[in-house]
């Protein structure tokens, strides 16, 4: 008897517990790490959602006891913030378009066409992505300083109509997976190359197209960088560019709450973009890497 009950303790643990172990240590520890991650967004929720004289009280409300609204009121009704999230809306909604439009064109006629040194070409286009960004940025500068274009938006998208060697990357591997028989039947119908892209490929593009749009709304909506360089008037100011400025006019203490609120105002839109079309945007992270 003892030796049954010495066997049966001894006995090691099945397959599915030792699944189950894992994956609830794994889970606790990424829920713990979230936790710590997500201090500092709770704590911008609750700075904007409390009196300005109890912000920096101890310990931290981080429930807000009452509700205070004066920040929300106040970044619109004084700082006029509504119009720099427009701004940000337009520029970006702008770009997307230009880049989808661009990049989806040049990756079409790398991915499906033959002409001659397009691999060359190709390989020309992707070396353009080993450049950093700072260095291109100086002479496009003086280019648009030159042309009489700074001060006005027209850098911030004007660019997008050129495509993108990224996005031209990532659409053409796409491109590569679809069936080359699709197109072949579309022709022998008596379909041209453009309309072969648009009945075709565009509707089975779908989901690259959300990536690269996911792409570029997140770069753009928080872009600070070029606005801060090439906007010189109030009225063209970016959200990204606003919170700077905000950051600056306003007393850094009585008036955090605002700043705070301003802050969520313009993080928003990415969370709510990430969180319904993250599948695409961890699809387009995957795609760029598969080749034909």
């Amino acid at each position: 008897m003892t030796r049954s009950n010495s066997a049966i303790k001894s006995k090691p643990l099945g397959k599915k517990a030792q699944t189950i172990i894992s994956n609830t240590a794994v889970y606790s520890a990424l829920t713990i790490w979230s936790v710590f991650v997500l201090i500092p967004f709770f704590w911008m929720i609750s700075s904007s959602l409390i009196n300005p004289g109890r912000v920096f009280t101890v310990p931290i409300q981080w429930i807000p006891n009452p509700v205070d609204l004066t920040a929300y009121i106040r970044v619109f009704a004084e700082f006029d913030f509504h119009r720099y999230i427009f701004n940000s809306t337009w520029l970006t909604g702008i770009n997307i378009i230009g880049f989808v439009i661009s990049c989806t064109l040049v990756a079409y006629a790398f991915a499906t066409q033959k002409w001659k040194h397009k691999n060359k070409l190709f390989l020309v286009v992707l070396a353009t992505l080993m450049l950093p960004r700072d260095i291109l940025f100086y002479p496009r500068f003086i280019l648009f300083r030159y042309i009489g274009w700074f001060g006005t938006m027209l850098p911030l998208w004007v660019p997008s109509l050129f495509a993108d060697a990224f996005l031209i990357f990532l659409l053409r591997q796409f491109f590569l997976t679809v069936p080359p028989a699709l197109g072949e039947a579309a022709t022998i119908d008596g379909c041209g190359r453009f309309r072969v892209f648009w009945n075709i490929y565009l509707p089975m593009s779908k989901p690259a197209l959300a990536s690269a749009a996911i792409f570029v709304f997140m770069f753009h909506w928080n872009d600070f960088f070029a606005p801060l360089i090439f906007i010189t008037q109030e009225r063209f100011r970016t959200s990204a560019l606003a919170l700077f400025y905000l950051a600056g006019t306003m007393e850094a203490g009585s008036l955090l709450p605002a700043r705070m609120g301003a802050a969520l105002i313009a993080a928003v839109p990415c969370i709510l973009v990430f969180a319904l079309l993250q599948r695409y945007f961890i699809a387009g992270i995957v795609m760029k890497g598969v080749d034909k």
